[in-house]
């Protein structure tokens, strides 16, 4: 057999065995065992939360999080808003809700915004725990009380709750679910919580909570100031700090709608969707390039086989080929299945996890993936990255 042959084989066998492990990862990881869904009402523990709101340009949402946080149930709670410059009208919006509204500054050298954002928010709270908040999220009025029930029951001093996702148009249920898809093959909750791992720790700056003690520990967000995934950085340093961390999902306790345009999705991938250490760019291109390659095989292999079969024949039209790029094909499709059902179906109001074109648009979704990936290589190697109107420019973790 020829190193061709070896290595056709070899992608097409690993492929569809890599992906179906995938699959069996992704659903391990969404099981009950590590959902959190809303308590029923009970009396709360008495302990002060202070909910911390960077806001930027948001006047299109923060009236909707802000009324989410006004039905909150929690006894005890104060809510602070960063109005990070806004051009828009987000704050006199904020200031028609409960809750105390700062104005933010330039951020000084070598800091991001919203890490300077929550900062100065920060400063302004009273809390024991603080809530850090996007404004493009809004949450079940128990939201709260059952999350900070859940850290003094568990003793723990961090609890990142991944968010259900509201999926509006078809290039966000095409687009979104790749690349959470891609993260939940990896994602391993005991690792995660495993406090011998700071490594393996996933933040999710939509939502999540963490003891002002521990936040303070480690210098706050001044720790994480120049980190575009800056909360994934934050929840790593609290870990290695010695913070007990939890993560745990709550679809339905809180949503988010990320992006609501295929321009905005664009945008907002730009600045994250690859890792670029920017005191090892080439070797940050060549990692991002391989898991590019990886991507490829994992998401467009079983489409490439079936459109070249006819015409190239051989090794492409054998019966074994095509059995397993119809396996991986239907690994993929469940995959999407998992992820939309779970965090994106009651969330979106439709079951997108049994939409014919949820699957139809697969391929679809993957190549626009990858071009975000590939237009994020770029940007962030030219340091041209921007968002809501200013330069993004610092390391990714």
């Amino acid at each position: 057999m020829s190193a061709a042959s070896v290595t056709f084989w070899l992608v097409a066998g690993g492929g569809a065995l890599a992906r179906w492990m995938s699959v069996a990862q992704a659903h391990k990881t969404l099981g009950a065992r590590w959902r959190l869904d809303p308590a029923p009402p009970a009396d709360a523990p008495a302990v002060r939360v202070s909910v911390v709101v960077p806001a930027r340009d948001e006047g299109a949402v923060i009236d909707r999080l802000l009324t989410s946080l006004d039905a909150q149930d929690h006894r005890d709670l104060e809510v602070v808003v960063c109005d990070d410059r806004s051009t828009d009208d987000t704050g006199a919006r904020a200031r028609a809700h409960r809750c105390r509204v700062v104005e933010g500054s330039e951020p000084p050298a070598g800091w991001l915004g919203k890490p300077w954002a929550i900062t100065t928010a920060a400063a302004a709270t009273t809390g024991d725990i603080l809530c850090f908040v996007d404004a493009d999220t809004w949450h079940d009025p128990a939201a709260i009380r059952t999350c900070v029930t859940f850290m003094e029951r568990e003793q723990t001093d961090v609890l990142v709750v991944v968010s259900g996702h509201h999926l509006g148009t078809w290039p966000e249920r095409w687009l979104m679910p790749f690349f959470w898809a891609s993260m939940l093959g990896f994602i391993d909750v005991e690792r995660a919580d495993d406090p011998r791992r700071p490594n393996d720790a996933m933040g999710n700056g939509q939502f999540w909570l963490v003891r002002r003690a521990a936040w303070e520990k480690i210098g706050g967000h001044a720790a994480v100031k120049d980190k575009l995934a800056e909360d994934v950085a934050i929840v790593r340093l609290l870990k290695a700090s010695g913070a007990r961390s939890r993560l745990r999902f709550g679809p339905d306790l809180t949503r988010t709608r990320m992006y609501t345009s295929f321009g905005q999705l664009w945008r907002g991938f730009e600045k994250n969707a690859a890792v670029v250490d920017p005191a090892q760019p080439k070797l940050s291109a060549a990692l991002t390039i391989l898991a590019m390659g990886l991507l490829v095989q994992a998401e467009l292999w079983p489409w490439i086989v079936v459109v070249l079969a006819p015409s190239v024949g051989g090794l492409w039209a054998h019966p074994a080929a095509l059995g397993l790029a119809g396996l991986q094909l239907a690994a993929a499709w469940i995959g999407r299945a998992q992820v939309l059902a779970a965090l994106c179906d009651a969330a979106s109001g439709v079951r997108l996890s049994r939409h014919p074109l949820t699957f139809l648009g697969q391929p679809l979704g993957a190549l626009l993936g990858l071009a975000a990936i590939g237009n994020s290589l770029q940007a962030q190697l030219r340091g041209t990255t921007r968002w809501k109107g200013r330069r993004v420019a610092g390391t990714s973790l």
